[in-house]
């Protein structure tokens, strides 16, 4: 995939905030397959194979938010751009917390738009994940970077999203380590990967959920008070 090429999923109820958004895609270079909400599932978004969903949580009769989560559930998901009118920091945390990778409020420009899906599709390019083909282990854990596979103690396969595992890249790199928000923004590739303030704790929460880490009192992934957090484990690879 190149960027100018990208194949993208748009889902907005609206047709005519749709067209003019696919309007604009293509005359980027994209292929663009749209969807209205009309018989809507996880199966037929993902059917197309595309390299970007693009969002829009405001559905008539879906939970658009429900929706976003079981996407972002998925084995290697597809990075997701939210899109919606409520424009509060309660949707836009809640949106990034199910995993999304980027959030964007109505109404928008599609000058910002379309530079948010480039920023998107220009780190899914670099992919820096695939340049880590090593297996890292840590209290019974095994986390394949490369296929974007976190393998329980049980043996059990968690999912993880793309933002998720560059954070969790970051962290077995640097095991026992105070790591500051900024450092860890350089360690993921930045403001492409999150490009929020609060996206470092959102997915820092969702990382200790999916390691089984007790919200209160974590012993994987601990806030290091006035530094950001550590990663507290030996680790081997």
């Amino acid at each position: 995939m190149s960027i100018g090429t990208a194949s993208i999923v748009l889902l907005d109820a609206s047709a005519d905030d749709r067209a003019a958004l696919a309007s604009h895609l293509r005359q980027a270079g994209h292929t663009v397959f749209e969807e209205d909400g009309t018989d809507l599932t996880p199966g037929s978004l993902m059917s197309h194979q595309a390299d970007l969903i693009i969002l829009d949580v405001e559905v008539p009769g879906a939970d658009g938010f429900q929706l976003c989560r079981e996407l972002c559930s998925h084995d290697n998901a597809v990075p997701v751009i939210v899109v919606t009118a409520r424009n509060d920091e309660i949707d836009r945390v809640l949106g990034l917390e199910l995993g999304a990778d980027d959030f964007v409020g109505k109404p928008y420009s599609s000058r910002e738009l379309l530079a948010r899906v480039k920023a998107v599709l220009r780190r899914v390019r670099r992919d820096p994940l695939r340049e880590q083909p090593r297996i890292f282990s840590f209290n019974s854990w095994r986390f394949h970077p490369a296929r974007m596979e976190l393998h329980a103690p049980s043996g059990e396969l968690v999912a993880l999203s793309t933002s998720e595992t560059a954070l969790l890249l970051a962290f077995v790199q640097n095991p026992q380590t105070p790591l500051s928000r900024d450092r860890l923004l350089d360690l993921t590739k930045g403001r492409d990967s999150f490009p929020f303030d609060r996206s470092i704790d959102s997915h820092v929460s969702r990382l200790r959920r999916k390691l089984g880490d007790n919200a209160r009192a974590p012993d994987t992934i601990k806030t290091a008070w006035g530094s950001g957090y550590i990663f507290t484990h030996p680790v081997d690879s």
